[in-house]
């Protein structure tokens, strides 16, 4: 916006020198002699006090008629007309149309026989001069036909004066070939010597200009030759060219014509119209190369394409220039000239190097742009500048080459500075490589001789007592691990290829989750680690990894050098827009002099030379800055130091880059406007269950789009305790956690997920901003599957999540098919003691063997039954084989074996399949038949609530003795068809245990909640199914 208004200043500021300076081209009078109707009376001139005068004012004019001096005083001329001369008439044209004509002018003096002459200017297009009838000067060959030789060539004649009246003649003809006609630039006239001193001026004039454009752009295309990589050199030396080749072409001595006395008119003019617009594209592309920074690419490209498209015009009217020609030329001219100038305003506003000079040659510049566009259109004296028109284009062009010797200057000290810079940093290389190798070697060497006093074996001693040598090795590894990792960033920080990727970070959560770890770093001194920071601060937008790095690596430098004492971690709001985060320690403190030069590259505390390589901070101070931060240290030497940072506080609108996994998530989306209320469930559809966890709202709407898109079914929590209330009441497969949120991180989650289900029964993908080395292993132990670092690419995320889902449903099938095959199993003496029944009963009861078969038949069909691979089964089916396996079992005990039922009437619900039928046959097998007497078994099933079921298997058996009571859910004990196997399945899909209890000789009692969130299956649709 402050460019913009630059920008429009600039126009409306030449507008107004414009305007000005027509006013004054209007308006302005003056006290030199003037020609009054054909007459210029110069009796009182003192040509050797006053000098030339020029011959302006009322001329008499015979338009359209070539009249001689003989023809004129025989009053030959007709319709003469009185006309100001200088004429210059360009941009329309006037109420006659003269196309060649006769101009005189009567000179009144009181010179006698004294030599005087006259210097012409431009004269369109060809004229002819008389003084007193004699011819004194010709240039082309003026014609009353339009197939006339044109010339514009300047010249100077001398003639003797006479007193009183003397008659001037001049014959022109232009037919068009330029806008104006006639004389256009005034005619000097005065003394020999006077008139001969002004051209030598005017010579030397132009002169000093060619030379002075020439040399310089010689020198600077010498200087391209030399870096052809500093294109703006090239085309600055070509504008310099250019001007002195046009210079040439229009000074006022028009030096062009001694080189080539005879170059046509149309040659000169094509010429000449082609330089100029050559020069603008130069001055673009000059502007382009030299100030990249600050020059629009697009503006150049059209500045450069109408530049082309005014050379296409010049090409079409070679021979004469037309009024859209002259006007196309004057404004390209000016908007070049006000482009240069607001570059040159941006880059002193900027205070870019050789502020001054570009200031200088601006004002130089539109001064000689000014005079020369409003000098093509006014012929008047006050605007006739020959004599000073070389000196704002000199003061330009000396301003550019010292602004341009100032920059080679400033390269050749910046080379100097460089030079010694890098010979001390080589110095500094040279100290680092040193202690890079001893660090390299003392871990080295250490690691060495253990492995080598393990090999050797002289001492027999177990993996436990050598524990304490492996923890050294471990230790050493990380060491040179972690000192690797510092070479890395650093190279990467200087060759900028170390990428940040800011989000909203919580800075007491996250160092409150690091604490475990600084704690372990110091284990081995007496040190107390306190963290300060209040859980109330603002986010601070940062990458959640470097600033992990950058609080651990002041943390550790504060450990390295406190032998006892206190480390503090605070923080507090420095202002509206920024964070203070402090490392404050007791330790030895840091002197004046390594204050200056602890943030550099290699440079350590001298109480500390050897320990470390001296990249620490230096990292640190480079992954503050990179975040926008400040960092600055407070020390005293032996009271401690304290280590403050600054990091911005995260704005309401700012969009985590890191979120950014897949791109269609960001389109159409306003970020600022998005609400959601928590926990969201999607709506419901036949896909895995995914839970999301994540304390930004932005990237929990954004996951769930995506997620929903699939498609799966979403539920979307945005703290732990959100999502640990979820998990309690809803069967899930897949839980995608954050890693960092406030009350409770995803570490701490995890663990309480891993409380109630296993890694295959409820997969956990945590995903982090940040990860490193020890964040791995903390989400591992804490029960994670998988860990992926934002930000992710979409394909891979997709491809993890498929394959957790695929895990659990195959884990979860592999279990189902145990269940089933166990209850497939049927133990060869159990058929045998069947069959032996049924035998017998055909020889006793006919009907009572009928009902055995029949009962036997519903067991075995339904124990091979593929519904009991199925995730749902319903508590009548259950039941059947419940019936059917009882009822055979009470055929063959009697009287040893009763059954008791408690079940409501007409009660069915949901649940896994086989849950209740191996309880049964366990309390048989394993308590009322183990008893002398046998005794009794009783199944109650009650309703508890809306989705809650009771169920108890009792018996009044041998019971269990205590010390295997505790083993029965673990995976060494086997009794009889998997109660492990019915526990975990009663975890996942109802969140409660098995309850067991038992006395020995008194009997034994199994109970479970069944608790179904979400009925997947009716058992209306089930009973229809079997």
């Amino acid at each position: 916006m402050k460019e913009k208004i630059i920008f429009i200043s600039i126009i409306f500021g030449y507008a107004a020198f414009f305007m000005a300076f027509i006013a004054i081209d209007h308006f302005s009078g003056s006290t030199l002699p003037a020609a009054k109707h054909g007459i210029m009376d110069l009796e009182n001139w003192d040509f050797q006090k006053d000098g030339n005068v020029q011959l302006n004012g009322k001329w008499t004019l015979y338009p359209n008629q070539l009249l001689s001096p003989k023809e004129i005083v025989s009053a030959k001329g007709k319709d003469p007309l009185f006309v100001d001369v200088p004429s210059n008439v360009k941009l329309a044209k006037q109420g006659i149309n003269v196309e060649y004509g006769t101009y005189k002018l009567t000179i009144r003096s009181k010179q006698d026989n004294q030599v005087f002459g006259i210097s012409t200017s431009f004269i369109y297009s060809a004229n002819r001069i008389y003084f007193n009838g004699q011819l004194i000067g010709q240039s082309g060959s003026p014609s009353n036909k339009p197939d006339f030789i044109a010339q514009n060539r300047p010249y100077t004649s001398f003639f003797t004066l006479h007193k009183g009246d003397n008659e001037l003649v001049v014959q022109f003809s232009n037919f068009g070939k330029t806008p104006g006609w006639g004389i256009a630039k005034p005619i000097t006239f005065g003394t020999q010597d006077n008139i001969l001193r002004e051209n030598k001026i005017s010579f030397l004039n132009d002169s000093i200009m060619i030379t002075a454009f020439f040399i310089t752009g010689l020198y600077f295309l010498g200087f391209f030759l030399q870096r052809k990589k500093d294109k703006h050199l090239l085309f600055f030396s070509v504008m310099c060219l250019l001007f002195s080749f046009i210079i040439l072409m229009i000074g006022k001595e028009r030096i062009i014509f001694l080189l080539n006395p005879s170059i046509s008119f149309s040659m000169l003019n094509s010429m000449r119209a082609i330089s100029t617009v050559f020069v603008s594209i130069a001055v673009f592309l000059y502007l382009y190369f030299a100030y990249r920074k600050i020059v629009s690419k697009r503006f150049i490209l059209i500045a450069t394409v109408s530049s082309g498209l005014v050379l296409i015009t010049d090409f079409l009217t070679v021979g004469f220039i037309g009024h859209a020609s002259y006007i196309l030329h004057s404004v390209l001219a000016v908007s070049t000239l006000v482009y240069i100038t607001y570059i040159f305003t941006i880059a002193a506003i900027r205070k870019m190097e050789g502020s001054l000079y570009l200031t200088i040659a601006s004002i130089s510049m539109s001064a000689f742009v000014i005079l020369t566009t409003i000098s093509a259109y006014s012929g008047k004296s006050a605007f006739s500048f020959n004599s000073i028109y070389s000196l704002p284009t000199v003061i330009a062009l000396l301003a550019i080459v010292l602004l341009m010797a100032q920059q080679f200057a400033g390269a050749f000290r910046e080379n100097e500075v460089l030079t010694r810079k890098l010979l001390n940093i080589d110095r500094l290389k040279d100290e680092f490589i040193a202690k890079t190798s001893h660090e390299f070697k003392t871990p080295l060497n250490s690691i060495i001789n253990i492995c080598q006093t393990l090999l050797a074996g002289r001492r027999k001693r177990t993996i436990e007592e050598e524990k304490d040598n492996m923890q050294l090795v471990i230790r050493m590894g990380y060491r040179l691990s972690n000192l690797v990792n510092d070479i890395l960033d650093l190279e990467k920080i200087k060759q900028g290829m170390l990428q940040i990727h800011p989000v909203p970070v919580d800075i007491y959560t996250l160092i409150s989750s690091e604490m475990n770890f600084y704690h372990l770093l110091s284990r081995h001194k007496n040190l107390n680690i306190m963290n300060h920071i209040p859980s109330g601060l603002p986010l601070v937008l940062a990458d959640e990894n470097r600033f992990r790095q950058i609080v651990t690596n002041l943390v550790d430098n504060a450990i390295k050098y406190t032998a006892e004492g206190q480390i503090t971690l605070s923080a507090s709001k420095l202002n509206d827009n920024m964070i203070k985060v402090t490392v404050t320690d007791t330790g030895s403190g840091i002197s004046e002099a390594d204050r200056q030069t602890i943030f550099e590259s290699f440079q350590q505390a001298e109480t500390n030379k050897d320990d470390g390589a001296g990249l620490g901070l230096s990292i640190v101070k480079q992954l503050v800055e990179l975040q926008n931060g400040e960092i600055w240290v407070e020390s005293e030497e032996g009271k401690g130091s304290a280590f403050h940072f600054t990091l911005p506080i995260a704005q309401n609108e700012a969009v985590p880059e890191t979120k950014k996994g897949h791109p269609d998530l960001q389109s159409g989306v306003n970020f600022s406007d998005i609400s959601l209320s928590t926990p969201y469930y999607s709506e419901k559809i036949d896909a895995p269950t995914i839970l999301i966890v994540d304390d930004n709202i932005d990237s929990l709407k954004i996951l769930g789009d995506m997620l929903e898109g699939v498609p799966y079914n979403v539920i979307a929590a945005k703290n732990g305790k959100e999502a640990l209330e979820v998990i309690s009441c809803t069967k899930l497969d897949l839980v995608i956690l954050d890693l960092m949120m406030p009350d409770m991180t995803g570490f701490e989650v995890c663990t309480k997920i891993r409380e109630r289900f296993s890694m295959v029964d409820l997969p956990v993908l945590m995903i982090t901003a940040a990860i490193i080395g020890h964040d791995k292993y903390k989400a591992f132990h804490a029960g994670a599957n998988d860990i992926l670092q934002k930000p992710y690419h979409y394909s891979e995320f997709m491809a993890r999540m498929k394959n957790l889902i695929m895990m659990k449903h195959t884990a979860n099938q592999a279990t189902r098919m145990e269940m089933a095959f166990l209850q497939s199993q049927i133990k060869p003496h159990f058929l045998y003691n069947v069959l032996n029944t049924i035998i017998s009963l055909t020889h006793l009861d006919i009907e009572k063997a009928r009902e055995v078969t029949e009962e036997f038949t519903n067991y075995l069909r339904m124990s091979f039954d593929f519904q009991n691979t199925s995730a749902i089964s319903s508590f009548k089916h259950e039941l059947s084989i419940i019936s059917s396996y009882l009822s055979i079992e009470k055929t063959r005990f009697g009287d040893r074996l009763d059954i008791l039922f408690d079940i409501e009437e007409d009660i069915d619900f949901i649940l896994p399949p086989l849950m209740i039928q191996p309880l049964v046959e366990n309390a048989v097998l394993h308590g009322v038949s183990k008893k002398r007497g046998g005794g009794w078994i009783k199944l109650t099933a009650k309703k508890q609530s809306e989705n809650g079921y009771y169920i108890k298997v009792e018996d009044n058996g041998a019971g269990i003795a205590p010390e295997k009571r505790k083993d029965l859910l673990s995976a060494d004990f086997d009794r009889s068809v998997g109660l492990k196997n019915i526990n975990q399945r009663l975890k996942h899909f109802c969140g409660s245990e098995l309850k067991i209890s038992s006395t020995p000789d008194a009997g034994t009692s199994v109970s479970m909640l069944i608790h179904l969130a979400e009925i997947t299956e009716s058992p209306t649709a089930l009973s229809e199914r079997n």
